[in-house]
């Protein structure tokens, strides 16, 4: 099952991420470009459910300024995967560091504020806890470090879909390795105590109850 998800996600997403990638591209740039340019250390960012690591290609913009880059992720069946693709954009290449451990996001191997950035994308739709998962990574996030977070969401326009998701949860949560398609993932961050929130509800397209999607960036 693990395999069969990982391989569904590397290959059956690529549509997906394909629309995404420029409002991704944009929140990528923001992030890297609020890491602190002094510290005598390469800076630290944890991708939570790392998964294939469609986002690989978004660090690239960094080349000239080596990152630490570790990927949490419980399905051990995907490390290959993203792996593949960190060489295929050429991360390593570049002097950036890329690890992938084993973990879950209510429980984050890292002490407390020693995290320069976090990533979260499309993981916290299959998480057991959703708020403890925040509150991890507001935990191990440093002081004004920033959380760049995507998901999808409860539609917040059409209640036709919206009812459509609640009614197709159970099914997916089944089939897509725990995914809920009925959380409001944008409270829940809000409601995190985090010192600002920038975030943005919009719909992609051709994606069905995946188009309602919540995106930005959380400053510690």
């Amino acid at each position: 099952m693990d395999m069969r998800f990982a391989l569904g996600m590397s290959e059956g997403m690529k549509d997906y991420e394909a629309e995404a990638s420029p409002k991704k591209a944009s929140l990528f740039r923001d992030l890297l470009s609020s890491l602190p340019p002094n510290q005598s250390s390469e800076p630290l960012i944890v991708e939570v459910g790392m998964g294939s690591f469609p986002n690989s290609k978004f660090y690239r913009p960094s080349a000239n300024r080596p990152l630490d880059i570790v990927g949490v992720d419980p399905n051990d069946s995907m490390k290959n995967f993203a792996m593949s693709n960190a060489e295929k954009d050429s991360l390593t290449k570049n002097g950036n560091s890329v690890r992938i451990v084993h973990g879950v996001s209510e429980a984050l191997p890292f002490n407390d504020d020693s995290v320069d950035a976090v990533v979260c994308s499309l993981t916290l739709c299959s998480v057991l806890d959703p708020q403890k998962s925040i509150s991890e990574i507001k935990r191990v996030l440093k002081p004004g470090g920033k959380f760049l977070f995507w998901e999808h969401v409860l539609s917040q326009t059409d209640s036709g879909m919206a009812n459509f998701q609640v009614a197709m949860t159970p099914a997916q949560v089944r089939c897509a390795d725990g995914c809920h398609l009925n959380r409001k993932t944008g409270e829940t961050i809000n409601n995190a105590g985090f010192k600002r929130v920038d975030m943005e509800y919009f719909e992609l397209k051709n994606f069905g109850f995946l188009n309602p999607t919540v995106a930005g960036l959380a400053t510690k």
